[in-house]
């Protein structure tokens, strides 16, 4: 059958030519008709599509992340302050049922938090001021709860602050996109949680202030018992388009998705499958931030090192050597803990951590990490074997000149023994003196150039 648009151009088109003319003008318009009233027939079917899949859904909720970096002095800071707990950081990460030893010496080495601070919209207030009110947004569905919040200092340097929100009702029930919605007010939350920050975790004198690098969120999705799977692929599909399913193998009453933020659609807001993602994607937000702050670490030793400098000091470069020494040692600490995380965790948790490490691309930063440490300790090598063959030519010009200057010390010592009191004798050992010395000074200078410049050749630089 015929399109409407198709019918309506030959009817406009199949009479005389004249009128085909004069009618053009009137096609124009028909048409334009026609292609709106197609476009807003599909808008009305795509509306009610999403409002028949929504109606299953009967909270949402959104956990929002703010990774921070810290200074090394604060992020290694021994005492606890008032009011924060230590903690060993298995909430964090699903591991496989391991004993308690070999836990402890497993979580020595991976990415995890120390210490942390824990409650309420009472974190959220400085001293004893009123809770910024970009931290407690209103927005067209209606105001968002702050159901807990919790910051978090972890053993790479980097801090997390991890906020989780009831949404209003109606912003599943609009006809506006929810992640639209939320994103924004997320994103002008930063300044006030960098603010909240520096002044929960008050960096050392001289040290960098505690910054936030970005914000980020997870949606908690909860759904009517009776959903079936389909249906909930679908609307996890709705508030992650970019992303992929990583429900894990087993998982009963829930579907994750991990695109550029996470969805959990699940029964119960408490159930293993929401946390489980909530908590990874807080570890991966951490290991992002450690892997930029060890980056800019490195990147401003390359901006030290200029090979091209004639006044490279051996003092300089070796307080050098101790900072990139030190630069080295957490990197690989670093590295090598999180690459200890995925062998360690339960089928559940390694699924996860895999959708994530992929769809975020966190792979390609830890190569490029890797290859600039090793272009930064390689280059500083290079330094320094240039500055110690310099040294090592200085030290060989002293041997040769003291070893000449022996040379003539022992001749002039054995003409002085020899001399007789004649005139004639003592004006003879006085010439071979200055011949001897001539004959010492002009070794000297050849062999100081064959040590200086062992590979020149004389012949090759004469002119024919």
């Amino acid at each position: 059958m015929p399109s409407r648009r198709a019918a309506a151009a030959q009817r406009w088109w199949g009479g005389p030519r004249w009128l085909r003319w004069l009618a053009r003008g009137r096609v124009d318009v028909a048409l334009a008709v026609i292609d709106v009233v197609d476009f807003l027939d599909t808008l009305r079917g795509s509306v009610g599509e999403r409002s028949l899949m929504l109606k299953d859904v009967t909270s949402v909720r959104v956990v929002a992340y703010f990774p921070c970096q810290l200074s090394t002095e604060t992020g290694s800071e021994r005492d606890v302050p008032v009011g924060w707990n230590v903690t060993d950081g298995l909430d964090d990460l699903a591991l496989q049922p391991y004993g308690q030893r070999l836990l402890d010496e497993l979580l020595g080495s991976m990415p995890r938090p120390t210490m942390e601070i824990s409650g309420g919209h009472e974190i959220l207030r400085v001293a004893e001021e009123e809770i910024d009110a970009s931290l407690l947004p209103t927005t067209a569905s209606g105001a968002w709860q702050v159901l807990a919040a919790r910051v978090s200092l972890w053993n790479v340097d980097c801090g997390l602050l991890c906020v989780t929100y009831q949404l209003p009702d109606g912003i599943v029930s609009g006809t506006g996109d929810v992640v639209d919605e939320v994103a924004p007010p997320v994103q002008r939350m930063v300044p006030a949680v960098t603010r909240l920050l520096r002044a929960i975790l008050p960096a050392p004198a001289g040290a960098d202030e505690v910054f936030v690098l970005w914000a980020n969120t997870t949606f908690a999705v909860r759904v009517d018992p009776d959903c079936d799977p389909a249906r909930r692929r679908a609307i996890a599909e709705e508030f992650t388009p970019d992303g992929v399913d990583c429900t894990p193998d087993g998982a009963r009453g829930g579907v994750l998705r991990v695109g550029s933020h996470t969805t959990a659609v699940v029964n119960d807001f408490g159930s293993r499958p929401a946390l489980l993602l909530a908590r990874l994607t807080g570890v991966h937000h951490v290991c992002w931030a450690a892997a930029l702050r060890y980056d800019a670490v490195l990147s401003a030793e390359l901006s030290q090192i200029d090979p091209g400098r004639a006044d490279l000091s051996m003092s300089a470069l070796e307080d050098q050597a101790k900072r990139i020494l030190r630069g080295y040692h957490r990197i690989r600490l670093f590295r090598l803990g999180y690459s200890s995380v995925e062998a360690h965790l339960d089928a559940a948790g390694g699924t996860v951590w895999n959708a994530l490490e992929q769809q975020w691309k966190f792979r390609l930063v830890l190569t490029t990490l890797d290859e600039r440490l090793d272009f930064v300790r390689t280059l500083h090598q290079q330094l320094v074997g240039r500055l110690q063959d310099r040294r090592s030519r200085l030290l060989n010009e002293l041997v040769l000149g003291f070893t000449f200057l022996n040379i003539f010390s022992i001749v002039l010592a054995a003409l002085t023994f020899v001399a007789l009191p004649s005139l004639d004798v003592g004006l003879l050992a006085s010439v071979i003196g200055v011949v001897m010395l001539l004959v010492n000074l002009s070794g000297y200078l050849a062999f100081r150039r064959q040590i200086n410049d062992p590979g020149r050749n004389p012949r090759a630089s004469a002119r024919p």
